[in-house]
């Protein structure tokens, strides 16, 4: 069966740049890609009602005229996937909801502004409240990306069995191997004894498939004089293994609580280098 990647656009070039991404994945595995714009008007009164409905209807037919210009550049610069539109009224989160209760879909791929980017994105109020409500996790794409590769996949570990359902998740969904890295996050300069990091690696290795695995950690630190917060430790972490793909649990009683808090849209859209693939656990 042909399984379908969800692309939520806003036509900004963020989620460009999302489509981009999903198109490789479909074109590498010879998959659908579906794009998803939702837009919404609220009637007041009903003494206004039927000036908010013009309204509502020219929105609409606006928004289903631009995404299928989108559908028509995604067919002109990637003519050998399939891409299909949706254009529905109402909020992103319920929408996306509804519709991963009506159809199967292998990602959700959304535009993330990239490390350093300050502009807005329509999109950036939506990304918590997927990742904490996906029951298939959010792929967040930063506007930086620019060559596909999937060969290298980084894991933020903390050695926790959330990490088993994280992998099992993405491995049951990406039908190839890869090198995996573990990235650890360590604090006071306490790293973890080597039998336990070599258990844990052990311990993956016989339950999943990989052409490797790999650990590397990097303290964080926090001083007037040096300072090194998580989110810059995994991105040296994600640059000196060439991380192509990164994947983070998210659970608000984590070790990493600190990326995935009510910060965490500031910590995508200005920290991330890589694309990354958050699942609830």
């Amino acid at each position: 069966m042909n399984k379908t990647i969800l692309v939520l656009t806003d036509f900004s070039e963020n989620s460009w740049t999302a489509i981009t991404y999903a198109a490789n994945l479909a074109k590498k595995f010879n998959w659908t890609v579906q794009l998803l714009h939702t837009y919404t008007i609220t009637i007041k009164d009903s003494v206004s009602a039927k000036m908010e409905l013009s309204a509502l209807s020219a929105q609409r037919d606006e928004a289903e005229r631009m995404v299928k210009d989108w559908q028509t550049r995604v067919h002109n610069e990637y003519q050998a996937i399939s891409c299909e539109t949706l254009c529905l009224s109402g909020d992103l989160e319920s929408t996306v909801l509804n519709l991963l209760q009506e159809k199967e879909y292998s990602f959700i791929v959304m535009g993330a502004k990239g490390k350093g980017m300050i502009q807005k994105a329509l999109l950036g109020s939506n990304t918590f409240a997927l990742i904490k409500n996906s029951p298939i996790g959010v792929l967040a794409v930063p506007i930086t990306f620019q060559k596909f590769k999937l060969e290298n996949v980084g894991l933020l570990s903390n050695f926790k069995a959330s990490e088993y359902e994280l992998l099992n998740s993405f491995t049951a969904r990406i039908p190839i191997k890869f090198n995996l890295s573990l990235l650890h996050v360590t604090q006071k300069y306490i790293s973890p004894k080597q039998e336990d990091i070599e258990n844990w690696k052990e311990e993956l290795a016989n339950k999943f498939s990989f052409n490797k695995i790999d650990y590397v950690e990097k303290n964080a630190v926090n001083r007037l004089d040096y300072n090194m917060p998580i989110p810059r430790c995994i991105d040296y972490m994600v640059e000196i293994e060439s991380i192509d793909l990164l994947l983070a649990s998210y659970n608000p009683k984590s070790f990493f609580r600190s990326i995935f808090s009510r910060n965490l849209t500031k910590a995508i859209y200005r920290n991330l280098t890589v694309p990354t693939f958050f699942l609830r656990s």
